[in-house]
């Protein structure tokens, strides 16, 4: 019994803070506090929020150019993207206003 909670706490606290602000799973709008991303670089749909540059985005997320100006999560490689699910991977993409980042992506 031990070991299940102590699991469960461990999953708990390596899990990425994935709400319907940022990274929750959607297929519209309406699901998600602001807006949600879908389409074949968001599986499953992704809920998010518009930017203009990174101060607008919560901790652990970047305004990607792509979509306007959306927050999406960062991400050095693949396995920091696991939290979303299969099929997604991280890539580099146009930060906004300018830059490259790396981000979570389908």
């Amino acid at each position: 019994m031990r070991v299940i909670l102590f699991a469960l706490a461990l999953t708990a606290c390596s899990s990425e803070p994935v709400s319907r602000s940022i990274g929750a799973r959607c297929d519209v709008s309406s699901e998600c506090d602001e807006r949600c991303l879908t389409g074949g670089d968001f599986p499953g749909g992704f809920c998010s929020i518009s930017c203009d540059n990174n101060t607008g985005c919560p901790n652990g997320t970047v305004c990607m150019n792509d979509q306007g100006g959306a927050c999406v999560f960062t991400c050095a490689a693949d396995p920091d993207c696991a939290f979303l699910g299969a099929g997604w991977t991280c890539k580099e993409v146009d930060a906004k206003p300018t830059g490259k980042v790396m981000v979570c992506r389908g």
